[in-house]
């Protein structure tokens, strides 16, 4: 009776696993003198509509970061590659896009690079003062991959 149980429950339990939300999640790697660092965020696209959540740096990643420039993101699709021309911004907690708009437009299948747009043709880092938010938009592929790494210097 027990196994026919724990079947059943396991069986209702498929549906929330094969239909649950995408996930990020975040690593920081710094130089001992904490003068660089590089902040990976490793996406995976929810399994069935293949959007991504977004991912608000955590407090203890900020502590660490905070007064540090965004110098560089690289954006690496995965095996299970997003849709062509997908988007991400880096937000800050008013809304401000810290890479100002240069993250646009991604490749499905090749890894890029951006440097973060003060104005137009005017490139150069962007502070860090409160929590970087990731967004990640257009993409139609259930269960895509990407990693975004944020390289940083004080």
């Amino acid at each position: 009776m027990k196994k026919i149980i724990i079947i059943a429950i396991m069986i209702l339990l498929i549906p929330f696993y094969a239909f649950a939300a995408g996930t990020i999640t975040q690593l920081l790697d710094a130089t001992p003198d904490q003068a660089k660092a590089v902040l990976t965020f490793t996406c995976t696209a929810d399994s069935s509509n293949g959007s991504f959540p977004n991912a608000t740096t955590t407090d203890a990643v900020l502590a660490k970061i905070k007064g540090m420039y965004i110098d560089e993101v690289r954006t690496y699709p995965q095996t299970t590659n997003p849709t062509a021309l997908w988007d991400a911004v880096l937000n800050d907690a008013g809304g401000l896009d810290l890479m100002g708009g240069t993250l646009a437009d991604r490749s499905a299948s090749a890894a890029q690079r951006a440097i973060p747009a003060m104005a137009t043709s005017i490139y150069g880092g962007s502070m860090i003062m409160d929590a970087p938010i990731l967004v990640i938009t257009g993409n139609s592929v259930n269960s895509a991959g990407i990693i975004v790494k944020v390289f940083l210097s004080k």
